[in-house]
């Protein structure tokens, strides 16, 4: 093995543990956020984060974890009633989170100065997901009240107020040294 090889084999399992580290860590947020705001899990917010500080399996890999995390407490800890009516709005509510990850990531790959990309990102997740749930209350019986420019305010300063400590908690853990990538070593010339 080349040293070239070896710095990329090191980097790689160093981004991989990287990225489970983080996906491990917004999961258990998502266990204490599936307690306190059990409808309203911040999945906009997960979905930006992962749109702009993930490569593009890898946010989509949080974003499917953090529904799942959320799914499992909702049925297994918080009693959601097992109908076919929860079954399918859990299955909404994660193709809708999936729907607005892809949407930020199309924003995130866009070359947009970093400031401009984070609130677009964020704007697009929001806007997508409660118009993809919106859209899927009309097959699965949904009721306007859960759509009122309250509900979805509530639901905006919920996933803002998520994304603000989901950057916060991302500059601090790639300000951990041990966090890092590892650096390329130098070839030998």
């Amino acid at each position: 093995m080349t040293t070239d090889t070896a710095s990329r084999s090191t980097t790689g399992r160093s981004a991989l543990a990287t990225s489970s580290l983080w996906i491990a860590g917004v999961a258990a947020l998502c266990v204490g956020g599936s307690y306190v705001y059990a409808c309203a899990a911040p999945f906009a917010a997960i979905a930006a984060i992962g749109a702009t500080r993930m490569d593009r399996n890898t946010g989509l890999m949080l974003v499917i974890v953090a529904w799942l995390v959320n799914q499992a407490i909702g049925f297994a800890v918080l009693d959601y009633p097992q109908t076919a009516t929860t079954f399918a709005w859990g299955i909404a509510i994660g193709i809708a989170a999936i729907v607005g990850y892809a949407a930020a990531r199309t924003i995130a790959t866009a070359g947009q100065p970093p400031v401009l990309t984070l609130a677009l990102t964020f704007v697009a997740a929001f806007v997508i997901y409660e118009t993809a749930l919106y859209g899927a209350s009309f097959a699965l019986g949904g009721s306007d009240y859960a759509f009122t420019i309250e509900i979805v305010g509530y639901i905006l300063k919920i996933n803002a107020a998520a994304f603000a400590v989901l950057l916060i908690l991302h500059r601090a853990a790639i300000a951990l040294p041990w966090l890092r990538p590892a650096a390329p070593a130098p070839t030998a010339a």
